[in-house]
């Protein structure tokens, strides 16, 4: 079973092939398949191990011929013909942009990213709209008594028309209209609250410091707005 990190990150997933990047036990792409999402996958991960125990998943799931496993620091060995999704769930952001940005490929395709970083999310946010990735649509979704956001993203070469402040850096594109939306934006606002708080001990930071109380404040009145 699914967590629903990986439930979110499957529901944003384009029809057609998809690359797992991380995949540890092979759960996601056995999913995929089994589901009708998508026709084939690749599992890849950077040890042997995980990889061990997706090719005993995928045996046991029967679907050794639709599920390709492969040793891979990242996308470095996945051959980019036939992908529509690049999953990469579980690691921090500045891990997933690192990933990202040595993939010259996709910069040459429609292929959807689905990235769900688990921290620096301001950073991978910040990394794909300076890009040219727009982020299309974001999910919400809960894993144990954590909540998280699963982003997907295409290539346009374009950076988008809305601002890159620290509202959109922190609380992305997220509504409200969920309880896991608006408690993903209360947690995040609560975060941007701390920094302010931390840095505002200097008095040579203050101005800094009131941007992030500023933000903070304005992911809290969106939760708002939307509970009238």
């Amino acid at each position: 079973m699914l967590d629903g990190r990986l439930l979110a990150c499957a529901e944003l997933c384009n029809p057609g092939r998809a690359a797992d990047i991380g995949t540890d036990h092979g759960y996601l792409p056995i999913y995929l398949i089994e589901s009708g999402i998508c026709e084939s996958c690749i599992a890849c991960d950077i040890n042997e191990k995980p990889l061990l125990s997706a090719r005993e998943n995928i045996r046991a799931a029967g679907l050794e011929g639709r599920i390709e496993t492969m040793l891979s620091d990242g996308l470095d060995s996945v051959e980019p013909d036939g992908i529509t999704n690049v999953i990469i769930a579980g690691m921090g952001g500045e891990l997933i942009r690192d990933i990202i940005s040595r993939a010259e490929w996709l910069r040459n395709s429609r292929t959807a990213l689905i990235l769900q970083p688990m921290t620096k999310w301001d950073v991978l946010r910040r990394y794909l709209y300076e890009s040219g990735f727009e982020v299309t649509k974001e999910l919400p979704c809960r894993a144990g008594r954590f909540v998280y956001s699963v982003l997907r993203a295409e290539y346009t070469g374009r950076q988008p028309e809305h601002e890159c402040d620290l509202c959109y850096l922190y609380g992305g594109m997220v509504s409200p209209v969920t309880e896991d939306g608006r408690a993903y934006l209360l947690r995040q606002a609560e975060r941007l609250g701390a920094v302010a708080g931390g840095i505002g001990r200097d008095a040579s930071r203050a101005a800094e410091a009131e941007k992030y109380a500023d933000a903070c404040a304005k992911l809290r009145q969106r939760c708002e707005i939307k509970e009238r």
